[in-house]
């Protein structure tokens, strides 16, 4: 077992035990006793082979243990918040928004609510954990004791199980089209490197509309970590468009995991870009539980020097008449390292069921790597399903043809670069998002590309 996952352990041990509900805390301590005996991923886990731990134990974070009784939304125009072992942090400090004038802005620093601005839409509800579990507590029972914590490839949901204290729940009723809601993230590193645990649940009910937009962004490029668990309910017809952001430095480690429940008639839309982060890891896993249900999950990556990233995509076709796409373009610079681990499984009678992957790359350094693998477990009748990955370089004779009509070399390659991440960014509806995108995209291209 690693150096850090003795010294979380330890710390697991040491700390105060949370107050809440028995089932709670009783849950808490298991997730610890699995964290403190099996420790962090391995090599020798399938799903963490491309991805080892060397990022996060050069880090060397200690666990951030927030206050429940601060688990409460700021007052407006209020700026402190009581944060790392009970300390005050001030004026928490957030880049600009990705998106002007959402219906709702829900800010978390240093893995604290601290603000949350909106309208007040009837059948629209924004709560803390704590609030959560007064109103919600049986059906957030439910999500939170789904969760797998068992054995070290799941020892991230274990530590953020086993510190289950701060967290955003957002209900939405029946047939209510809840607009847009920007949820943005900051660490600032100030009480040194630390591990930050959160958890968010989307409870859609049947008919309902949202577009969560969430900016994983820093204006402090102090070292840091956040571990999020994120649980999504979409009941019958619901519609959820989830795009998510990553922009943070090379000192940050950001781990995520992310279930859906899909109802039948739902449809569920996740648009992912990751520009910057030193070690990103985005599990995503979806089930269809009633029949006509649709996922797509979209995605970008643009690295450079040592970056890695990792995307897992799990989608389980468990009902008839469901239909999946995924849709993934990584470029890679330096020594950079991207992973893309895309599966769908067809069970048994989910017939009529329609699966799409694709997954292109493009190395622009010989030191850049990348490991791609879609998956298809098929055991039903009448399925359509098809999947390719492509792994190259930029087309020299591209590159000729545009510097024959003046352009740079660099020039060229950041014109073709940019033509093949617009392959995602131009399936976006919002297209002043998707601009928006396309220029960050540009600023994250690798030096490779540019002129000295």
């Amino acid at each position: 077992m690693s150096a850090l996952a003795q010294q979380w352990g330890e710390s697991l041990r040491s700390a105060t035990p949370a107050q809440g509900p028995r089932w709670l805390d009783e849950l808490r301590l298991r997730a610890s006793d699995q964290l403190t005996a099996h420790g962090l991923p391995q090599r020798k886990d399938e799903d963490w082979k491309y991805t080892p731990m060397r990022v996060l134990e050069k880090l060397n974070p200690a666990i951030a243990y927030h206050p429940g009784s601060e688990n409460h939304f700021l007052e407006k125009g209020q700026t402190t918040e009581r944060g790392l072992n009970g300390k005050w942090f001030s004026d928490p400090i957030f880049p600009a928004a990705l998106l002007d004038k959402p219906d709702y802005e829900i800010r978390v620093y240093d893995g604290v609510l601290v603000g949350h601005e909106g309208s007040d839409r009837p059948g629209v509800t924004v709560l803390s954990l704590t609030e959560g579990l007064q109103r919600y507590e049986s059906l957030l029972r439910k999500h939170i004791e789904s969760v797998d914590i068992s054995g070290s490839a799941q020892a991230f949901t274990a530590l953020n199980t086993a510190t289950l204290n701060q967290g955003l729940v957002i209900h939405i009723d029946q047939q209510v089209d809840a607009g847009t809601m920007l949820l943005r993230w900051a660490l600032s590193g100030k009480a040194g490197p630390s591990i930050h645990n959160f958890r968010v649940f989307l409870l859609l009910g049947e008919g309902t509309r949202l577009q969560l937009i969430e900016q994983f962004e820093s204006a402090d490029h102090s070292g840091s970590a956040l571990n999020v668990v994120v649980h999504v309910e979409l009941g019958s017809n619901a519609v959820l468009d989830h795009l998510r952001l990553q922009n943070e430095s090379e000192n940050t480690v950001l781990m995520s995991s992310t279930r859906i429940d899909q109802a039948q008639g739902s449809r569920y839309l996740y648009a992912g870009f990751d520009l910057g982060g030193g070690l990103v890891r985005h599990e995503l896993k979806t089930v269809f539980g009633g029949s006509g249900a649709h996922a797509t999950f979209l995605g970008a990556f643009v690295l450079d020097n040592a970056r890695h990233v990792d995307n897992h995509i799990s989608v389980d076709h468990a009902s008839p008449g469901c239909s999946s796409e995924q849709f993934f373009r990584g470029v890679l610079g330096g020594r950079s390292r991207g992973v893309f681990n895309g599966k769908a499984l067809i069970r048994p009678g989910a017939d009529e069921s329609s699966v799409r992957q694709s997954s292109a790359n493009l190395l622009l350094s010989p030191l850049a790597q990348i490991d791609t693998k879609p998956e298809l477990e098929i055991y039903a009748d009448e399925v359509e399903a098809r999947h390719g990955a492509t792994v190259g370089q930029l087309d020299e004779a591209a590159i000729f043809y545009m510097r024959s009509r003046g352009l740079g070399e660099a020039e060229a390659k950041r014109l073709l670069v940019a033509a093949f991440c617009r392959a995602v960014t131009d399936r976006l509806e919002n297209q002043a998002l998707a601009g928006r995108i396309s220029q960050l995209i540009d600023q994250a291209m690798p030096s490779f590309t540019q002129e000295n």
